[in-house]
């Protein structure tokens, strides 16, 4: 068990910088995309949204299954319909075939990410938090390397948006592989002859639910407009790689911190909201290139812990429904990361992204406020 544990970990590990690889190449890209293509900037959020509105659906869908039926096969074909997407999206010109594509993105991502967590929360029980954390460290790794190396790729060898999927389409297939030639039993629930030890979800979970819901929505929104803040609001778009870069950077040692202090995570969530609304609010009110480094440096400290906290507390809580309970916030993830790119996608139309950043900024505000409810609501239960 101690060795397939590790393997197990390892590819969990490689998941999760593959679809950080694909995320920070995606924002980096997604201007280009619409360049090359012809589209309007106003279409970036519907096609953003078609890659993040499947995590609505397909989670909430396939955790239940996989918690019945095993969760490695259903993590082996999540990242090759992962793949499939990435290969689409690489070769396909029409905006519908497009869309297609990146929701084929959307549910390996969405799925691979959810289920992969319920692994790790399942082989390494009590330290599953410190193990969360390391998974999105991996996750924050792959998206800060690749906006540096598609900018490379570009300037020394002519390199197109579609490099990027082809470099995700190919990782895609060897992670399935991966995933595929792991042996032995997925869970503790199945060595138990498929005994019934699922609990009861309450409806306490919607909390995290809202709790992702408003991570996503910063995440997805800073993320896939940083570029687009740089060009427009900033008028040096030549800083957009930078910047994101150093976003992810400052996210991965945040995350590093944070699996540190993984006891304190209550107070660090609260703490990390906070923080995240207020350099937003400031970068709004007063944007400037170096403030849009320092601020969009700290907003990915600030988002540090949010994720890896809420998805620990859901699959903790709930051993025997970990793939349910991780699949029903991460739909709540969906919904955040579809709202603020349709929303910033409008702005960018009309009244520009620096009031889109300061809703933004209100918006971590209120995850504030969702905390406290749901810290309130577990005080009882307890």
């Amino acid at each position: 068990m101690g060795n397939r544990r590790w393997r197990l970990t390892a590819v969990c590990f490689f998941i999760l910088f593959l679809l950080g690889f694909e995320a920070g190449g995606f924002q980096i890209s997604l201007l280009k995309i619409i360049e090359a293509e012809g589209f309007s900037s106003g279409l970036s959020g519907v096609l953003v949204s078609g890659q993040y509105g499947a995590i609505i659906i397909m989670p909430l869908l396939v955790g239940g299954f996989a918690d019945r039926r095993g969760k490695r096969k259903v993590l082996a074909a999540s990242c090759l319909i992962f793949a499939l997407g990435a290969f689409g999206m690489s070769s396909l010109h029409a905006f519908g075939a497009l869309m297609l594509s990146a929701f084929a993105i959307g549910t390996g991502y969405s799925v691979s990410e959810s289920i992969g967590s319920a692994l790790l929360a399942e082989v390494h029980g009590e330290k599953s938090g410190k193990y969360m954390n390391l998974s999105q460290c991996f996750f924050s790794l792959g998206a800060m390397v690749s906006p540096q190396l598609l900018e490379y790729g570009s300037g020394s060898f002519g390199w197109s948006y579609q490099s990027l999927f082809r470099i995700c389409g190919a990782a895609g297939v060897a992670a399935g592989i991966s995933v595929i030639a792991l042996t032995g039993k997925d869970t503790v629930q199945e060595a138990a002859s498929n005994q019934e030890v699922s609990q009861p979800i309450g409806k306490e979970i919607l909390y995290l639910a809202a709790g992702l819901f408003v991570y996503a929505g910063l995440e997805g929104g800073i993320s896939y407009y940083l570029d687009g803040f740089a060009a427009r609001e900033l008028m040096r778009p030549e800083h957009g790689a930078n910047m994101l870069s150093l976003f992810w950077l400052f996210m991965l040692g945040g995350r590093i911190i944070c699996g540190m202090l993984y006891r304190f995570r209550r107070q660090l969530l609260k703490l990390s909201l906070l923080g995240t609304g207020l350099f937003l609010l400031l970068l709004s009110l007063f944007p400037s290139l170096p403030m849009g480094y320092v601020c969009f440096s700290m907003t990915g400290f600030c988002l540090a812990s949010i994720w890896p906290n809420l998805m620990s507390l859901a699959v903790e809580s709930y051993e025997g429904s970990s793939g349910r309970a991780a699949g029903i916030i991460s739909t709540g993830a969906g919904f955040g990361s579809v709202f603020s790119p349709l929303l910033l996608g409008m702005l960018m139309d009309g009244a520009g992204l620096r009031p889109g950043f300061g809703i933004l900024g209100l918006f971590a505000l209120l995850g504030v406020l969702i905390c406290r409810g749901y810290y309130k609501v577990m005080e009882k239960k307890e």
